[in-house]
């Protein structure tokens, strides 16, 4: 009996299961993620192998570029798309374009953004899917790479999917994603040199959530319009982010704020994250980025959380493309501003009197006797959304 229901939940789970419908690709083109139906994720060595085949096919429009050492024995790289005008990022700004800068695999546990990344440059360069004129990107493969090489299907033991992915620790076993400010690991340095040189806009930092399980594929994290100030963070919590709300609602993707709760439940409410600059979103906020950490749920379906990474950065560049004279205005207000500033606020505490409601897509919580012990446990109730 107990092995027929688990066989029966599994064939549930393998129903959801589908890659997203994309444009029909030559085969050569095709990603692992494709391959598989949406149930694997590529090697370290078969995703460099992609974007090499990628730059030779496409050199008018991509560009695999190596911008420093890392911990590993690999160097870090970035994949330039410029569909129209210079792969060269020393002329972007002269050239009046918007570097977004697409990070993945700072925990290649979470490889969500990897395979979507790969899908959308080449997307974009078939022609498939429109940059707009005066945006470009700059994607990390892999910022992580000692993690990445490091493949299992148990360091995230509840994850529905891929089949393998990489750890969360570097080739030194640090979290990438903490070393911001110290700057350990070699390839933080050399993806700092990075951000020095393509000066981004806009900085997408591509992760999956664990804790809650809540109906949602994708919540977000954005830098807070506080730490940007003034115009920049003005426009980024009345404009930009409703926006994003908006479009991925429409895309099927409802998202809310990252669940950041702890002790309770989700609906009994969340403090916003506070992410300082030692975190990668954190230190773009230093440095007038507009930062975003996608987070997608590990509960959800390997496809469905590639699809809706590979959607929220298509929404971003659409947003970009819509807004561009007003976001690139306010950043130059922000910079002045903080050239001639006498104080730089570091030291932020919560606000509790400021509080935001909206629309949480939950399951109903149920508090019941642990199978093990005589405490009890949190459960989910999956059937009753």
């Amino acid at each position: 009996m107990i092995l027929a229901m688990a066989l029966s939940v599994a064939t549930a789970w393998a129903q959801q299961r589908s890659a997203p419908k994309k444009n029909k690709v030559p085969q050569a083109f095709e990603t692992v993620f494709e391959r598989s139906n949406g149930l694997e994720s590529p090697t370290y060595l078969e995703m460099m192998d992609y974007y090499r085949k990628l730059v030779d096919a496409y050199p008018a429009v991509l560009k695999l570029v190596e911008v420093g050492p890392a911990d590993a024995y690999y160097p870090l790289h970035l994949v330039l798309v410029s569909p129209e005008g210079s792969l060269d990022a020393d002329q972007w700004a002269a050239e009046g374009k918007m570097p977004v800068l697409i990070n993945n695999g700072i925990h290649p546990g979470e490889p969500d953004g990897i395979d979507a990344s790969m899908m959308l440059v080449r997307d974009v360069a078939q022609g498939h899917v429109k940059l707009p004129a005066n945006v470009v990107l700059a994607v990390v493969p892999c910022f992580n790479i000692g993690g990445m090489l490091q493949r299992s299907p148990y360091h995230r033991v509840d994850q529905d999917g891929p089949r393998e992915f990489g750890a969360r620790g570097n080739s030194q076993n640090l979290d990438l994603n903490r070393d911001f400010m110290k700057a350990d690991a070699a390839e933080t340095r050399s993806l700092i040199r990075a951000i020095e040189w393509v000066n981004p806009l806009v900085l997408i930092d591509n992760h999956v959530s664990n804790g809650a399980d809540y109906q949602h594929v994708m919540t977000l994290l954005s830098t807070q319009p506080e730490k940007l100030g003034g115009a920049m963070g003005d426009l980024l919590r009345h404009q930009l982010e409703p926006e994003v709300y908006r479009r991925m609602n429409e895309m099927g993707f409802p998202m809310v704020p990252y669940v950041n709760h702890w002790g309770t439940t989700p609906e009994k409410g969340w403090d916003a994250y506070l992410e300082g600059p030692r975190y990668l979103s954190g230190y773009g906020a230093v440095r007038n980025i507009y930062s975003f950490v996608p987070e997608t749920h590990m509960l959800k379906p390997y496809a469905q959380r590639v699809e809706s990474t590979y959607q929220f950065i298509v929404t971003m560049m659409k947003y970009m493309d819509a807004n561009s004279n007003r976001i690139i205005e306010m950043k130059s207000q922000a910079e002045q501003q903080w050239k001639y500033q006498e104080y730089y606020w570091m030291n932020f505490e919560l606000d509790t009197t400021v509080r935001e409601t909206f629309k949480f897509k939950g399951y109903e919580a149920v508090i019941e006797p642990a199978l093990v012990g005589n405490g009890e446990r949190l459960r989910y109730d999956r059937d009753s959304p």
